[in-house]
């Protein structure tokens, strides 16, 4: 499994927008909603699958995590944010 702050150093390493890290990235900053209430990467890691309160199963592309150098270093705080506080590991919400 992936540390928050490992994941952040990545983030803040990549060169460019990386499909594969945001799929990370969505995964480790998601919070259950009224809508979802868990959150998963797909088999492939290329896109993240929400779960909604009833079960069901929603496949979607993940967010523009490593759109940019701003939104990449932004992301990058807010998962040493999390980190610092103590949530999640990273990886998973399912």
């Amino acid at each position: 499994m992936t540390s928050l702050n490992e994941l952040a150093d990545r983030v803040e390493a990549a060169t460019r927008c990386d499909n594969a890290l945001d799929v990370l990235c969505e995964v480790a900053l998601f919070k259950p909603g009224t809508c979802y209430r868990a959150i998963r990467a797909n088999a492939a890691g290329t896109k993240v699958v929400y779960t909604d309160h009833t079960g069901n199963d929603v496949t979607c592309w993940a967010g523009g995590w490593t759109a940019n150098r701003t939104r990449s270093l932004e992301t990058a705080a807010a998962l040493r944010s999390l980190a610092s506080r103590g949530g999640g590991d990273g990886v998973s919400r399912a």
